[in-house]
């Protein structure tokens, strides 16, 4: 019992002593806990360059990168690459000369308290080069199928050119800037909307970044072809000749707007030859004309041409 009661003395004698010990036991175990806690990889982290004023990116190696981190459970839940950003910095640049750096955590946005394990890949290359502005015309790109029987019959931006400013090579080498891709799928009339410059992986800013994209439709082209259409002769009133035809029927491929070909029936095609200017018996071979009650774009005999045999002329 004198034992533990001496043990128990000294150890209050030296209680300050101990609690200094036991405060810096716990912060030592935090430090170590941040420094082997989890590890987790996050991709598709953007980087940036950051030139000097008067200066623009030309080439950089890397858009995005990935970075393992380490660190405590609540210093890693809520990493994600949306609230990560690498920039970085450059000074006294070399026109067109090749950059490569390393990158590191100070180059890192990082509101959270996980540390950096390393970068994929760990280094960027750059070249920069003066800065110029250039004012080019926009160029609408579209994706997707319209539906069966639409076709774009244009496509206006407005405005019509937009300043672009990057480094000076890169817009000697420019002829126009595109837009983000504006989606023909299910569209079914001609519509207008507000579409976003492509801005060239960021190493380029735009005046102005949005521009008035419309889209003009119109109905497509459709072809019918109507069977067994007689072929009439088309002579003088009174003309006593016998005309013989071979073949007597034929084929009508039409060409035209989908409401002018479903007007058409078989009974409103008139399809003939004209032997007005014959006036020898004989055999002719003779174009199929076509006469239609609507202005359709073009109309074709299947076959073309016919025989024609003519007799009885005095």
């Amino acid at each position: 019992m004198s034992k533990f009661s001496n043990a128990w003395k000294q150890l209050w004698k030296d209680r300050f002593l101990v609690l200094l010990c036991l405060i810096l036991a716990f912060l030592g175990w935090q430090g170590i806990r941040k420094t082997i806690g989890f590890e987790i990889s996050v991709s598709n982290i953007s980087v940036e360059v950051e030139p000097p004023a008067g200066w623009a990116v030309w080439e950089k190696s890397m858009q995005r990168v990935n970075i393992v981190f380490r660190g405590s459970r609540e210093d890693i839940r809520y990493l994600n690459s949306d609230q990560l950003h690498v920039t970085v910095p450059l000074q006294d640049p070399v026109r067109g000369e090749e950059m490569t750096i390393k990158l590191s955590e100070t180059f890192l946005q990082n509101p959270t308290g996980a540390k950096v394990v390393s970068f994929s890949p760990d280094e960027i290359v750059i070249r920069l080069d003066q800065e110029g502005e250039k004012l080019l015309p926009v160029k609408a790109l579209v994706k997707g199928n319209l539906p069966e029987g639409l076709e774009v019959e244009r496509i206006i931006c407005s405005p019509a050119a937009v300043r672009v400013f990057g480094a000076q090579q890169t817009l000697d080498a420019m002829e126009n800037i595109q837009t983000e891709e504006v989606d023909l799928k299910n569209r079914q009339s001609s519509f207008k909307e507000s579409v976003p410059i492509a801005q060239a992986n960021g190493r380029m800013s735009v005046k102005p970044d949005w521009v008035s994209v419309e889209v003009v439709l119109e109905e497509r082209n459709r072809e019918a072809v109507y069977e067994k259409i007689p072929v009439r002769i088309m002579c003088a009133s009174g003309d006593s000749r016998k005309f013989k035809v071979f073949p007597e029927i034929v084929n009508v491929k039409v060409q035209g707007q989908k409401d002018q070909i479903e007007s058409i029936r078989s009974t409103d095609i008139f399809a003939y030859v004209s032997c007005d200017e014959l006036t020898e018996n004989a055999s002719y071979e003779l174009p199929v004309l076509i006469n239609l009650p609507v202005n359709v774009q073009s109309s074709k005999a299947e076959p073309a041409t016919v025989q024609v045999d003519i007799s009885g002329a005095k």
